[in-house]
């Protein structure tokens, strides 16, 4: 990939600008009609972050397809096998398990509940809480996982491997997608690097976006899901599962 003034203004305006200081902003103003409007106010949220994700996929996909270049480039393409593919697809399958045991362990376990309810603190009042919630919830992980993984993977680790070798050019990318969700704050920005540096080394290991998608959106899935568990059943139980 060479970069062009297009690629520039995207990378500047979308991905260091628009998307940490917009969600930042949309989140302080969430909590304000939260604090006015109540539990009806999460649901307008996940449609207007979904419009985001979407908006940003379709930013990221004109502006790479504007300087002729193949969607196989942006990494949708079929998983080639690497040198790291047998550890690769390990990890991913162990990963996998570990997400679904997560809300299964809520539900069956008072004490494991309480402990992720304290780890939401803060994003609980971003998570949801009753059935309608949860489903436009799982829309949002879903769209969550195409389209940031088309953008911050896909077409962000190739601009910055126009300037920097290829460890340095993902962790570069990663920092870019933790600040991204700088309304989550300090830890939650951290956790996020890590992650993407994680779906970063997948996809430039297998030349494909396909497993990373999946896997950021079964990650979105299941905190969704066992937020839906502990904090539904936080408000039927009252104190049970507690702070």
């Amino acid at each position: 990939m060479r970069p062009d003034l297009l690629d520039h203004l995207f990378v500047l305006l979308v991905l260091v600008i628009a998307f940490p200081i917009g969600g930042w902003w949309a989140y302080r103003r969430f909590l304000a009609r939260l604090a006015r409007d109540g539990e009806r106010a999460l649901v307008r949220e996940y449609r207007i972050t979904l419009a985001w994700l979407i908006g940003l996929g379709a930013a990221t996909l004109a502006t790479w397809l504007a300087a002729g270049r193949g969607l196989e480039a942006l990494g949708l393409a079929t998983p080639h096998e690497g040198p790291a593919s047998q550890l690769i697809f390990g990890l991913a399958g162990g990963a996998s398990i570990g997400l679904v045991l997560r809300p299964v362990a809520a539900a069956f376990s008072a004490r494991i509940a309480a402990g992720f309810r304290r780890q939401m603190g803060k994003l609980e009042t971003f998570l949801p809480k009753t059935g309608e919630q949860l489903a436009w919830g799982l829309i949002v992980s879903i769209f969550a996982g195409l389209c940031e993984e088309i953008a911050y993977r896909g077409y962000l680790i190739p601009y910055c491997r126009f300037w920097l070798s290829e460890w340095p050019a993902l962790v570069v990318a990663a920092l870019l997608f933790g600040i991204a969700h700088l309304y989550q704050g300090a830890a939650g920005m951290a956790l996020t690097a890590l992650l993407g540096l994680g779906f970063g080394f997948i996809y430039v290991e297998t030349g494909s976006l396909a497993l990373p998608m999946a896997l950021h959106a079964a990650v979105d899935i299941s905190a969704m899901v066992t937020a839906w568990i502990v904090l539904r059943s936080g408000a039927r139980k009252g104190e049970a599962l507690g702070p």
